[in-house]
């Protein structure tokens, strides 16, 4: 794993709190409550823009 795949230990509380308060949530709605407690937390949330490839 590279430290870029790697979870930042800052954000393990999170997931463990998000995942107790909500024992019952699919993987999509714990990722979407993640996101969004972070968020709450001052966290920006962006998503890479893929490389462009040139025309060859």
């Amino acid at each position: 794993m590279t430290p870029k795949q790697a979870v930042p230990d800052a954000v393990t509380p999170v997931l463990a709190s998000v995942m107790q308060e909500h024992p019952g949530a699919s993987p999509d709605l714990l990722a979407r409550l993640v996101v969004a407690e972070l968020r709450d937390l001052g966290w920006q949330i962006t998503i890479p823009r893929p490389a462009l490839r040139s025309a060859s």
